[in-house]
């Protein structure tokens, strides 16, 4: 040991076995279980389409992300997930901006993101399916939200910076021209179909990186607390209550004392898979850093968070447009009357659910108009 050369002193703690570790390395895998825990929890309330809940994981997300903790590359590519995530929720609110050029629109912004996830899609035709979707739906919301001016310019951007196929080009010019929101080709590949093969890619990724091990180590501690309260329960009913005025046993006293005790049990399972390795924590530069520097939540702060698609406890009633009646027709001559999820699934009702359609379809034979 060279005595005259510099000595590092790194702060320690006392670990559970009385052995003193690291706190920096310690720091580092408890903040790798957060991001997994809360890239998770995101993932979850997309597919809730909950964005309220995805908000505020979303900024949780981010401060843990973007901190200077060293992210590995398995990290890495979660975050350019949940900038995917971030503007197909944001996909409809085109006063949200996250590039610099503002008549760039939320899934315009998607579609440079996805590029990057390209060798992290195993399945090439699910890759393929989504990256069409967004192009499509790129267009359609423009139109949907009344404005075919941004829905050509949009166009005019697919064609000079993304690989837009010439047969789709074409078709989407058709439908810029005609500046028609409920096109059969927006209606064939709506909103709803990019969702589902968005959470076909998770369901996919989440299989092969679970990112699951803090979330399977809380169920561990609510299923305990549950069998304590039920074994607690069935112990106060099998213990007869004494008269009044009888003064209670000894016997009875320890068993009363012996319940409101609370044994020591084992937070985590000592079953573990995979065991953590100092070298984990190291940053990896083997995927992509194009992404690096993209915001994972949009760049315009003015704007409030779009409302939460799911449906709430009182629901307002909306009158019905001429384009949804149009829309419900069409899907009957298809499918058939009573084919309402079908339907649903094909067109753009909003926030409307099957029994609506049943119920509009029914108003609409009672007064002709079918």
């Amino acid at each position: 040991m060279d005595v005259g050369a510099p000595q590092e002193t790194q702060a320690v703690i006392s670990s559970t076995t009385g052995a003193q570790v690291n706190s920096a390395e310690v720091e580092s895998v408890a903040k790798s279980w957060m991001i997994d825990f809360s890239f998770l929890s995101l993932c979850c309330s997309y597919r809730e389409q909950n964005a309220e809940k995805f908000s505020k994981t979303l900024k949780m997300f981010e401060v843990l992300i973007d901190d200077d903790y060293q992210i590995q590359d398995n990290q890495q590519i979660q975050r350019t997930i949940c900038c995917l995530l971030s503007r197909i929720m944001d996909s409809k609110n085109l006063d949200a901006h996250y590039d610099l050029n503002k008549k760039v629109t939320p899934l315009m912004s998607a579609i440079s993101v996805w590029e990057c996830l390209k060798d992290t899609v195993d399945d090439a035709v699910l890759y393929n399916n989504v990256e069409n979707l967004l192009f499509i739906q790129c267009v359609g919301v423009c139109l949907e939200k009344g404005n075919p001016q941004l829905a050509a310019h949009t166009l005019q951007w697919l064609e000079k910076e993304t690989s837009l196929p010439e047969k789709l080009q074409r078709k989407l010019s058709t439908v810029v021209s005609k500046k028609d929101a409920y096109d059969q080709l927006l209606t064939r590949f709506s909103f709803n179909h990019l969702l589902k093969n968005v959470n076909s890619f998770l369901d996919k990724f989440l299989k092969k990186h679970p990112s699951d091990f803090l979330f399977k180590a809380a169920s561990k501690v609510v299923q305990v607390h549950q069998e304590r309260t039920e074994k607690t329960e069935e112990a106060g009913q099998d213990t007869e209550e004494p008269e009044t005025g009888t003064p209670l046993k000894p016997e009875a006293n320890a068993v009363s004392s012996e319940l409101n005790l609370r044994p020591k049990k084992k937070l985590f399972s000592t079953k573990i898979g995979q065991h953590w390795k100092p070298e984990s924590t190291k940053k990896q530069q083997s995927f992509s850093h194009r992404t690096a520097k993209l915001k994972v939540s949009r760049r315009s702060s003015n704007v409030p968070p779009p409302q939460q698609s799911s449906t709430t406890k009182y629901r307002s009633r909306r009158k019905w447009l001429n384009e949804e009646d149009k829309c419900l027709k069409a899907g009957v001559r298809k499918h058939g009357e009573g084919k309402w999820c079908k339907i649903l699934e094909e067109f753009d009702f909003g926030n409307r659910t099957s029994v609506m359609l049943k119920d509009r379809w029914r108003t609409l034979k009672k007064h002709g108009k079918v």
